[in-house]
């Protein structure tokens, strides 16, 4: 029992190791920011960090203020001139810190280069959600996906359409998927409830949350993907 005490001890001492400057010394520059978790926002401000081994550590913004001067690292904190940041995640080449304006996501670099302009896809932000055969009926295309994990064989949806309303949620229609090279196009029973879609086909079993959906624009996120329809032309 002592020994198991003291591996415990020992476990949570390494668990809770004091990140020192020389694990984060180097030329940081931010990529992305976030003002919360998965909640991506345009900035003009981007951040470069100077960090060096013995503590000096150099923020300059973009647009803004430059300081620098001897930091104090405690636990995960990072204290220089009166701005806190909260070490979230650090390797060798990436670098997430917290202060009040959100997360900021940065990379290594060798020399400062151009900062990258971050650009948030309009409309990615959940909307109306509006499911009555009404709003859903005809024929929706997607005109723009996005895919972190894009594969090029990987079939995405192309288009829905919503035909018949049965009642409870359910619709007749079709669908049709495509990769880079083939299509294909099967009737459906498509299921809508609360903000979940799912699509069931003979070929495919497509689940989705509506992110927005007020009868100009139907959002779906499915894993990964997100997918914008609109419908062009008249309502089927």
């Amino acid at each position: 029992m002592k020994y198991l005490i003291l591996l415990l001890i020992f476990i949570s001492t390494m668990c809770n190791a004091q990140i020192g400057f020389k694990d984060i010394a180097g030329k940081w520059q931010e990529q992305s920011r976030e003002i919360k978790k998965n909640k991506p926002i345009e900035f003009k401000d981007s951040m470069r960090l100077e960090i060096r081994p013995e503590g000096f550590m150099m923020v300059r913004y973009d647009v803004g203020s430059t300081f620098f001067g001897e930091a104090e690292i405690k636990g995960k904190y990072i204290s220089i001139k009166n701005h806190d940041f909260e070490i979230q995640e650090n390797d060798e080449n990436n670098l997430t810190l917290i202060d009040n304006s959100g997360l900021h996501y940065f990379k290594r670099v060798v020399e400062f280069g151009n900062s990258p302009v971050t650009k948030i896809i309009p409309g990615k932000e959940e909307g109306i959600k509006n499911i009555a055969i009404e709003t859903l009926k005809g024929k929706w295309s997607c005109y723009k996906k996005t895919d972190s994990k894009f594969e090029k064989n990987k079939f995405y949806l192309k288009s829905i359409t919503f035909k018949e309303d049965k009642g409870n949620g359910t619709y007749l229609g079709a669908t049709a998927f495509s990769s880079m090279d083939s299509v294909f196009v099967v009737d459906a029973f498509i299921y809508v409830k609360d903000d979940n879609l799912i699509i069931s086909t003979d070929e495919e079993n497509f689940k989705a949350k509506v992110i927005k959906s007020n009868g100009e624009e139907l959002i779906l996120e499915s894993g990964s993907i997100t997918y914008f329809m609109k419908q062009f032309g008249k309502k089927e």
